[in-house]
């Protein structure tokens, strides 16, 4: 099959100033034959930068970055990459930060806690054109 004829894969940023978390993500999204990850970022300066180096489809951002906040990284990404979807991922309560995340910009929220498939419902609810609360 020539390259012409294949979808173009979703490209997706991780945010997260825990290595582990991201290369966990990492090996969860490589998985999924039609989702890569284009890049990662451990704070807001990196995050910003890569996106707008990559043109993610989708940004998944941790809560609580080094050095700065994701809500802040969220406005942020929706301000000056609209059409950069964002999913919230933390390990903070939801119903304290998950409508001040949505307010911010994201498409959804999702705690760390859940389990793996709802993670991936998650991304392809929201890339799907969805919010998802978790």
């Amino acid at each position: 099959m020539s390259l012409t004829n294949r979808k173009r894969q979703i490209r997706v940023l991780l945010v997260d100033d825990h290595p582990s978390v991201r290369q966990a993500l990492k090996d969860l999204i490589a998985r999924e034959l039609d989702i890569t990850v284009c890049g990662e970022a451990e704070d807001q300066n990196g995050a910003l930068a890569a996106v707008a180096d990559s043109r993610p489809d989708l940004a998944i951002v941790d809560l609580r970055l080094r050095d700065s906040d994701g809500l802040e990284l969220i406005r942020d990404i929706h301000r000056r990459n609209p059409e950069t979807l964002t999913l919230c991922l933390s390990m903070y309560d939801e119903s304290v930060y998950a409508e001040q995340a949505i307010r911010a910009g994201a498409s959804g929220y999702i705690s760390k806690l859940a389990a793996t498939t709802n993670l991936m419902g998650a991304v392809r609810q929201v890339l799907s054109g969805e919010r998802y609360p978790s």
